[in-house]
């Protein structure tokens, strides 16, 4: 796949927006890893110098959520709705996807909420003073955006000036919010004088002792959280609230993790390994195209299995539509005239068994033809589910890992079918 480490160092020598002015200036397409000792860690994607996308791990990062109720598009019941449906199926669509098909927001409301939350996410990494980068070069930036992620190609230049006049609003912020977007506030308990608030302070002081930090305040009230942490800050030093004692992270818990709704959805338990060997074991034992074409739709059911066993081990039911739906979205329900038959997220493996030997038992050309066409619906459908299960796992490099294994398999299947 020609990925590889080119540039590492530490964040105390090299600041971010340094390091991103020469992915810019090397026209570089990859992602700059970032990571702190405390278990935070950042990803920033970038395709030919130009940033793609920008996520950060931490059960306190900014979410869709967080910047679409912040812009004020839409609320928290309609977010809170989209990620249930997608609880229930993780290989469905995206919480942005769905809230579009809701009707709650559109497409152009998704695009300038997906740039927002980059641009956001990046001045909030460039605010990190220790800890660790590395850009893992690569080829082609899909390889490593999650899947259904596109790259959003943002200028650097763009990047870093939001970086640097972020960093500077920081500088005085900090001394009142120590903790930046994490900080945790409360209410003074008492106040030696009367005063007269705004509607704006009242509006603050009334959601403080409910949500407790900064971004999740600004979330709540539908305001930009850099709005919202100036007029916390002003309150602060006018001592009318008071920065609460933060969480501490046990050392047994520093380790990737997300915020809530996307914690849930993670899978990186996902067997992959044990269900690639079981494949290739049954694949060995196919040896005709009249029986390695039912291999693969059996293979489409090994894993949805192996997907509704992680699913019930996180304490989650697999929607018994996911598989039909997905197959739908991406149009891979039919070979010719056929449909493939699908009920609770299993491949009618029977049905399809006895139009394979019908077809390929009679006209050569008619029955390469099919073969031709059923086995490359059946790759692709194995790919969706593979790269949405992919799309899961936190990690860019295991998700590089996983693409190369699933990759090698489906050679190994290639080369095995056309010689057959």
């Amino acid at each position: 796949m020609n990925t590889g480490t080119v540039l590492s160092g530490s964040l105390k020598d090299f600041g971010l927006v340094e390091v991103l002015q020469i992915v810019e200036m090397g026209g570089m397409t990859g992602a700059i890893h970032l990571k702190q000792s405390n278990g935070r860690m950042g990803i920033l994607y970038f395709n030919e110098g130009k940033l793609a996308n920008c996520s950060e791990f931490d059960p306190s990062a900014l979410t869709l959520g967080d910047v679409l109720q912040q812009l004020g598009m839409t609320t928290y019941h309609h977010i809170e709705q989209a990620y249930m449906q997608q609880l229930q199926d993780p290989i469905g669509k995206r919480i942005g996807e769905r809230l579009i098909a809701m009707g709650a927001i559109t497409e152009d409301q998704l695009q300038q909420a997906l740039k927002t939350k980059v641009l956001w996410t990046a001045r909030e990494l460039a605010l990190w003073n220790e800890g660790n980068y590395e850009f893992i070069a690569s080829p082609n930036v899909q390889k490593l955006l999650p899947h259904g992620e596109i790259s959003l190609d943002i200028d650097v230049l763009r990047i870093t000036m939001e970086m640097v006049h972020y960093g500077d609003e920081w500088q005085t912020l900090r001394q009142f919010l120590p903790q930046g977007m994490r900080t945790m506030l409360q209410l003074s308990p008492a106040i030696p004088f009367t005063i007269r608030f705004d509607l704006r302070a009242l509006e603050l002081f009334t959601h403080v002792n409910l949500y407790r930090r900064v971004r999740r305040i600004a979330t709540a009230i539908r305001r930009p959280e850099l709005e919202v942490a100036q007029d916390l800050a002003q309150l602060v030093q006018q001592k009318f609230l008071l920065v609460a004692q933060q969480e501490a992270v046990p050392p047994s818990e520093r380790n990737v993790r997300l915020p809530d709704p996307a914690e849930k959805l993670r899978l990186e338990n996902f067997a992959l390994l044990d269900l690639i060997s079981r494949m290739e074991q049954e694949w060995d034992k196919r040896r005709t195209p009249m029986d390695q074409l039912p291999a693969l739709a059996e293979f489409v059911n090994w894993t949805m299995d192996a997907l509704a066993e992680l699913q019930r081990s996180n304490g989650l039911a697999l929607d018994p539509n996911a598989l039909k739906s997905l197959m739908m979205n991406e149009g891979l329900t039919n070979v010719g005239n056929y449909e493939f038959k699908v009920e609770h997220n299993h491949v009618d493996v029977e049905n399809f068994t006895s139009l394979c030997y019908e077809i390929m038992s009679g006209d050569v050309h008619k029955a390469e033809a099919f073969y031709d066409q059923a086995a490359m619906i059946l790759h692709r459908l194995l790919c969706c589910i593979f790269e949405m299960i992919n799309a899961r796992v936190a990690n860019p490099r295991e998700r590089l890992e996983n693409q190369e294994v699933w990759e090698a398999m489906f050679e190994q299947f290639a080369l095995q079918s056309s010689g057959a």
